[in-house]
């Protein structure tokens, strides 16, 4: 399942570069993060809470910097399990783009791959999660950016 979206974030593509290249504070910022675990510069482990409609999901992940072209493109891969419910794989490739001065848009894509009950649950039903809680992470940088 493939998944495209942007957004705009009020800030300058290098100050938005730091902040996708720290994976602690991008973990702020993603809905249901209960702890992050930096492994190296490049890989770290976390839990996260997922709502799917009238229940939550904990998953235990890993991620990783697979690449990072300067300033323009990074690509992450993330694994993730949750016990009784299945293995979710997720490649996300992130392109930044300034717009103007002080404004720069984010442009990502996720290639996410589920299985067992995850994959059971129907595309739609994943489809929707996912893109509710890519909307929020947005939101969430936006408003990080706003205040700081």
């Amino acid at each position: 399942m493939k998944i495209n979206n942007q957004f705009t974030i009020n800030a300058k593509k290098d100050d938005v570069w730091n902040f996708f290249m720290d994976a602690e504070k991008i973990a702020e910022c993603v809905p249901g993060c209960k702890e992050i675990f930096m492994i190296s510069p490049t890989k770290y482990d976390s839990v996260i809470d997922v709502k799917i409609q009238f229940m939550t999901i904990t998953f235990k992940t890993r991620g990783e910097l697979l690449k990072a072209i300067d300033k323009e493109r990074i690509i992450v891969e993330m694994n993730g399990k949750s016990i009784g419910f299945g293995l979710f794989q997720n490649k996300l490739t992130v392109n930044l783009l300034e717009i103007e001065n002080n404004e720069t848009l984010v442009d990502y894509e996720m290639d996410i791959h589920l299985t067992g009950k995850l994959a059971s649950l129907g595309k739609v039903l994943m489809k929707g999660t996912i893109t509710k809680t890519s909307e929020e992470f947005a939101e969430n940088v936006q408003r990080l950016f706003q205040y700081s």
